[in-house]
């Protein structure tokens, strides 16, 4: 039986809002083929699935580090990298199959319990605030523990919200 090779699924699955992607370079990467022969399957994929296609596959250019040349690769979504590498076949190519898609269900469960974390933080922290300053207005005891609270909850408040909305940047350039 083959074993299936576990992958850093952040290298190989970042986010755009709630949309998770991966890129044609790190597909090439994974399934030890060359970059211009995946960029070939996605076109002819793309002709074969339509408008469906364009909804799961897009078109963005690199620029390679070493010699300033601009390149095409395309991002793509789950659905669209599982329309892909359906056609990719052997032993090897199954178990990287499985592999890419349980980092992308791995990627949706992270970005699932950090996003609802910090709800739950977030609103721990809207309620703390919101109780401490009605205890200030209710008792005039609580008033000088507010004058030193006030200025950092919503600071805190502020930085879990921004943490929300996490960024997960593509990782550095794969293939040379």
């Amino acid at each position: 039986m083959n074993q299936i090779p576990v992958l850093n699924f952040q290298e190989y699955i970042s986010a755009d809002g709630d949309t998770l992607l991966t890129d044609s370079r790190k597909v090439a990467f994974v399934f030890g083929k060359r970059h211009k022969d995946v960029l070939k399957a996605i076109r002819a994929r793309l002709e074969e699935a339509g408008d469906w296609g364009l909804r799961n596959f897009a078109h963005t250019p690199y620029v390679d580090e070493q010699n300033g040349q601009t390149y095409p690769a395309y991002a793509m979504t789950k659905n669209g990298f599982v329309f892909l590498v359906q056609k990719f076949s052997g032993k090897r190519a199954v178990a990287f199959q499985i592999a890419y898609i349980e980092a992308f269900d791995a990627m949706a469960k992270l970005q699932h319990n950090i996003r609802y974390g910090l709800m739950f933080e977030c609103n721990k922290k809207h309620l703390e605030y919101k109780g401490k300053k009605w205890k200030a207005s209710e008792y005039g005891r609580g008033l000088n523990e507010w004058k030193h609270e006030k200025p950092v909850l919503p600071t805190e408040l502020d930085a879990l919200q921004h943490k929300l909305q996490p960024q997960l940047p593509f990782p550095p350039t794969l293939i040379q």
